[in-house]
């Protein structure tokens, strides 16, 4: 049960980061800047993906290589063990680190932002970014989960 609720928070955690980072951007393509809501939201989308960067990795190092990742590798589709969950695996490292950058950005340079629509628009690609990569994993772990095969 617990390596279950691991995995749900590692999703919920993941997809209401996916949704802040969605929001900043739209919030960030208004002309008024609310910049109290700005940092909240790149402070939950930056919070949301730490822990699902925390829970996925207690999943993943306690139950996914010992009861899950066999499923796959001896299933009719290992390439998606080798292929998605290795890029996932890689392309996840960095969703943190590209939300801090966000979270900075919008805590430490609000006037900036404000004034400076290359910063602003530029601060919007990389929201983006961050939806679509989330979005990428996202699709990838639901192909993994359903390539998993049991023995009767």
């Amino acid at each position: 049960m617990l390596f279950l609720n691991a995995l749900v928070w590692h999703v919920l955690l993941g997809a209401a980061a996916i949704v802040a980072h969605a929001g900043l951007a739209l919030l960030l393509k208004g002309k008024e800047l609310n910049i109290r809501v700005l940092k909240i939201y790149s402070l939950l989308g930056f919070l949301g993906f730490v822990g699902s960067w925390l829970f996925g990795g207690y999943y993943y190092s306690f139950y996914y290589g010992k009861a899950v990742k066999p499923g796959i590798v001896e299933g009719a589709t290992p390439w998606i063990h080798k292929i998605l969950m290795e890029s996932k695996e890689h392309v996840f490292l960095f969703l943190p680190f590209l939300a801090f950058v966000v979270l900075i950005l919008v805590n430490f340079f609000p006037k900036e932002l404000a004034r400076n629509q290359k910063l602003k628009n530029n601060l919007i690609v990389l929201c983006v970014l961050i939806v679509t990569l989330g979005i990428v994993i996202t699709l990838s772990g639901v192909a993994i989960s359903g390539s998993v095969t049991r023995k009767p």
